[in-house]
């Protein structure tokens, strides 16, 4: 099992306008079901700036929030110094949600490097698509890039 602290910045997309730069600080864990596989889950705060005005929100996508993430994640080498992984997830907004707002599907990949026994680095991206269609129609879609740490639990 590990458990780490990451951040994140997130920039979502819209086909109308530039939604603002989100930054988050998130709390994860990543349980093995297998030596390779394992379920991610995450909880997530964030906060925002930039961005075009009529999204400078308080509500919706792009609007600083409580997030949920929970998913799986495959390690090529988890018992390595150094290891690729590629994992899906499902982020659900808990605050600040706009109505009708669906959460969105985010595949992402990375690398966790160790920096000892017990604890890693990792760096991670991933692109992400909202599960239903904003309020005007237009299609969702966010860039995530994350930076932690994490400790191993035996």
């Amino acid at each position: 099992m590990l458990v780490g602290v990451g951040g994140a910045l997130d920039r979502a997309f819209s086909t109308q306008a530039l939604m603002p730069l989100t930054y988050t600080v998130q709390f994860d864990a990543i349980r093995f079901v297998t030596s390779h596989i394992g379920v991610h889950a995450a909880l997530s705060g964030s906060g925002s700036t930039g961005g075009d005005e009529r999204y400078a929100q308080p509500t919706g996508t792009g609007a600083p929030a409580l997030r949920l993430r929970a998913g799986g994640v495959y390690f090529l080498t988890p018992k390595s110094m150094m290891s690729l992984y590629a994992g899906a997830d499902y982020s659900h907004q808990l605050t600040q949600r706009a109505g009708g707002e669906g959460g969105s599907v985010v595949a992402t990949a990375g690398i966790q490097a160790a920096l000892s026994s017990r604890a890693a680095l990792f760096v991670e991206g991933g692109y992400g698509f909202g599960v239903k269609r904003g309020s005007e129609g237009e299609l969702i879609t966010s860039i995530v890039g994350q930076v932690g740490f994490r400790i191993r639990f035996r």
